[in-house]
């Protein structure tokens, strides 16, 4: 028997109608799909972009120095160029510095010798403890010192105070043979040195140093012998004030030249002479330094004299060692 007409209308309809449901489902299915791979791409894209400003990060960060923050280094970070290292060691790293010396004079070269042994200890990052002792000329000229420096501003000034005892040795011609030469020691001097070291980084490659002592004060009088051109330094302060220019041609390589003004007992008319020294240093890596230092012990001498006839030379090596 065949099914009534309404019967087969309504089993069409019901047909229509899911076959038209199902056709939605994937069509949004399909939309959906799309609007992923778009959201995909997009967060593709994002990522690419953000592994690209990542890299850049990364490729900026190599060409920083390897610094904490602040500026304050580590033994293994510590910088090979003088002018990036820090006026005040850093904390729990200690330096010492070995030099040997000898007079290099026209008419005393090689006749007399000195050694130098300094130590730095860096007891916080912005103070550090310091000490030495340093002779020439057969150590008829020594000192003993040992004191502490403080950053008043970190990296750019400093205050420096050390005491230390000891004794001035000056080269003068013999009596009887002026192509020899003695050397006329002064008595045993007690004093404090007062320094403001100064360091400004007008260039990369290039700072003014100044002020590792600005004066002295004076526990005791020194007898001289002003026969012999040696002055008596009084019980009186005496002002010491140095100015230099360090500069880094390369990371490893310092040069340094500076002179200092001693006027002793603030006598400018008789009593005041000029030292100038150039150093070259060579640093390897973190831990060590070699170099060597020309003195000319007073560019500003007595009438009658050359700048380049009292002359010194000292060779040096540096290590560092700590955290």
């Amino acid at each position: 028997m065949l099914p009534s007409l309404s019967r087969v209308l309504r089993i069409a309809l019901a047909v229509a109608v899911s076959v038209g449901a199902h056709h939605h489902s994937a069509f949004a299915a399909g939309d959906d799909d799309e609007e992923g791979d778009e959201d995909s791409a997009k967060s593709n894209d994002d990522g690419e972009g953000g592994d690209t400003e990542s890299e850049d990060e990364e490729e900026d960060d190599k060409d920083q120095p390897a610094v904490t923050a602040g500026g304050l280094f580590t033994l293994k970070t510590y910088p090979v160029s003088e002018l990036q290292r820090p006026l005040t060691i850093t904390k729990d790293v200690a330096q010492a510095r070995f030099g040997v010396g000898t007079d290099v004079s026209n008419k005393g070269a090689f006749e007399s010798a000195g050694v130098n042994i300094d130590a730095l200890y860096g007891y916080t990052d912005n103070f550090m403890l310091l000490g030495g002792f340093d002779s020439a000329y057969n150590v008829n000229q020594f000192v003993v010192y040992a004191g502490f420096a403080g950053a008043l501003a970190y990296d750019v000034i400093d205050f420096r105070l050390a005491a230390r005892i000891g004794r001035s040795a000056f080269p003068v011609p013999n009596a009887m043979d002026p192509n020899q030469i003695d050397i006329v020691p002064q008595g045993i001097k007690a004093a404090v040195d007062i320094g403001f070291p100064v360091r400004y980084v007008a260039k990369p490659e290039i700072a003014i140093v100044a002020l590792q002592t600005v004066m002295s004060i004076d526990f005791n009088a020194s007898a001289g012998d002003m026969t012999r051109g040696v002055p008596e330094n009084g019980a009186k302060p005496d002002l010491n004030p140095s100015l230099g220019i360090a500069t880094n041609p390369i990371p490893q390589l310092s040069l340094v030249v500076f002179a200092a003004l001693h006027v002793i007992d603030f006598d400018f008319t008789n009593q005041l002479s000029v030292p100038a020294t150039a150093r070259v240093e060579f640093s390897p890596n973190q831990k060590w330094d070699v170099g060597g230092e020309f003195t000319l012990l007073n560019v500003k001498p007595a009438e009658g004299q050359s700048p380049f006839d009292a002359r010194f030379l000292t060779l040096f090596v540096a290590s560092r060692f700590g955290k």
